[in-house]
């Protein structure tokens, strides 16, 4: 299934890994784009860094595959990430903030080919960086910074819905 937007219809994408086990369903459109250079990402990825779709968590239609195997990398409050039991690639991650709200991250890659995606705001944990990156973007480094940097523009990007 791609993308479905017409009239009152909201848009809905099945995102899914590479092999295609794991899978979750998104609503609307994606909020932010960044790319994050912090080693959990840099493991959990198997990359210098991951290209990251943030959406509003109510955005992830649940329940998500049952092939998703969740974990935390570190202590609370932290991004609960899901991976493919199949293929070990990640699928999905959220981060409550409040009662009611949070985010949720989705690799770039895994949207379908029919989604247009917001092109990259900005790179985050780059203190963290396996190789310098050459282009235009702001690239933050840090640990407040950086959650600063993506809850800050996450939230303005909500306000200009």
């Amino acid at each position: 299934m791609g993308s479905i937007l017409r009239g009152a219809v909201q848009m809905l994408s099945k995102c899914s890994c590479a092999c295609g086990h794991g899978y979750v369903e998104v609503s609307g459109s994606p909020v932010l784009r960044f790319k994050c250079h912090c080693t959990i990402c840099q493991s959990v990825y198997g990359k210098p860094f991951a290209d990251i779709v943030a959406l509003r968590s109510n955005q992830v239609a649940r329940p998500v595959s049952p092939v998703l195997q969740f974990r935390r990398h570190r202590l609370p409050p932290a991004v609960s990430r899901g991976t493919c039991s199949s293929c070990n690639k990640p699928v999905v991650g959220f981060l409550p903030l409040a009662p009611f709200f949070g985010l949720a991250f989705v690799p770039a890659e895994n949207f379908p080919a029919s989604v247009t995606l917001p092109e990259a705001a900005l790179h985050t944990f780059y203190d963290r960086r396996v190789a310098d990156v050459h282009d235009e973007l702001p690239k933050i480094s840090g640990y407040w910074t950086s959650q600063w940097a993506v809850s800050s523009r996450f939230m303005c990007g909500l306000m200009r819905r």
